[in-house]
C-alpha cells in the first residue's frame, strides 16, 4: 500500500500486540474523560452532534492524546516490526530510528495511522452498526477501507 509516498507492507500483529493496542487507546482516551460506558449516555446527542467552532478544540484534544501517548506508541514500534517499508528494492522495518532522519519525520503519523488502521479495523468489519452509526459516518468508514 501506497502511505505518504512509501511503499509499505503491513501484516497484523499477534491477537495479543493487538489488544494491548486496544487498552492502551482505551486507556489515553479514559485519561482525556472520554468514557465508552453506556450508563448515563445520550447515543442520539453523541452521534448527531455537529463537529464546529465549539467543540473542534476538545476533539483535537482527545486525538492528540492518543497519536502522542507513549503506551500507544511503544504498541505500534511493536506492531511496525511486522511492517516493511520497501525503498529502491531494501526492505527494512519501520522502527524508531527510521523517524530519526528529518526527512523521514513527515512519515511519522501517516505510517503509524496505517498501522494502527491495519490493525484495529478488522475487529470492527464483522459488526452491524447501521442503528447507532449515522449514515455520513458509516459512509466514511467505509471510504476509508
Amino acid at each position: 500500500m501506497n502511505v505518504n509516498g512509501l511503499e509499505i507492507d503491513i501484516t497484523q500483529g499477534s491477537l495479543q500486540e493487538v489488544f494491548a493496542l486496544q487498552k492502551a487507546i482505551s486507556n489515553a482516551l479514559r485519561d482525556k474523560g472520554i468514557d465508552f460506558s453506556l450508563t448515563g449516555l445520550n447515543i442520539d446527542k453523541v452521534l448527531n452532534t455537529e463537529i464546529g467552532d465549539s467543540n473542534i478544540g476538545a476533539i483535537l484534544d482527545m486525538a492528540l492524546s492518543v497519536i502522542t501517548d507513549t503506551e500507544i506508541r511503544n504498541c505500534l514500534f511493536t506492531l511496525g516490526k511486522r511492517a516493511n517499508i520497501n525503498r529502491d528494492g531494501v526492505k527494512s522495518v519501520i522502527t524508531p530510528e527510521f523517524f530519526e532522519a528529518p526527512e523521514n519525520r513527515k512519515h511519522y503519523f501517516p505510517v503509524m495511522g496505517a498501522i494502527m488502521k491495519e490493525n484495529i479495523l478488522p475487529f470492527f468489519q464483522g459488526l452491524n452498526l447501521g442503528s447507532l452509526i449515522p449514515a455520513k459516518w458509516s459512509e466514511a468508514v467505509q471510504r476509508s477501507k
